[in-house]
C-alpha cells in the first residue's frame, strides 16, 4: 500500500520538462494573457465616432454621400496607421523584448 503512493507520485523527467516550461512560459509571457481594456476600446471608438460626426457636421452642406465619405476617410486613416504602427513598430519590438528574456532565462538555467 505504501509503494502504491509512493508510485502515484513519481514524475518523470518528460512530466518535469513539460511543467518546467510551462512555468517559464508562464512567467515570461503571462503579461500577454490580458485582453485590451475595455475602457481604452470605448474612449478610442467614442473619439472615432464623435470626430466622424463633427467632420460629416461641417461638410454636410456637400451632400450626404460626400460629407460621408470625407467624414469617415480620417477615421479610417487614423485607424489604418494604427493598425500599421502597431504591427510593424511595436510587435517587432515585443518579440525582441521576449527573445531577451528567454535568453536570460535560459542563461540562468545553464
Amino acid at each position: 500500500m505504501l509503494e502504491d503512493n509512493f508510485n502515484q507520485f513519481e514524475e518523470t523527467p518528460q512530466d518535469v520538462y513539460i511543467q518546467t516550461q510551462s512555468e517559464m512560459l508562464n512567467e515570461i509571457e503571462g503579461i500577454h494573457d490580458s485582453h485590451p481594456h475595455k475602457d481604452a476600446l470605448l474612449i478610442s471608438g467614442s473619439l472615432s465616432i464623435i470626430e466622424a460626426a463633427v467632420a460629416f457636421y461641417i461638410v454636410a452642406s456637400a451632400g450626404v454621400l460626400i460629407a460621408s465619405m470625407v467624414s469617415l476617410f480620417p477615421v479610417a486613416l487614423l485607424w489604418a496607421i494604427a493598425n500599421h504602427h502597431a504591427e510593424k513598430v511595436e510587435l517587432p519590438e515585443a518579440y525582441d523584448e521576449l527573445v531577451e528574456k528567454y535568453y536570460g532565462t535560459v542563461q540562468e538555467l545553464s
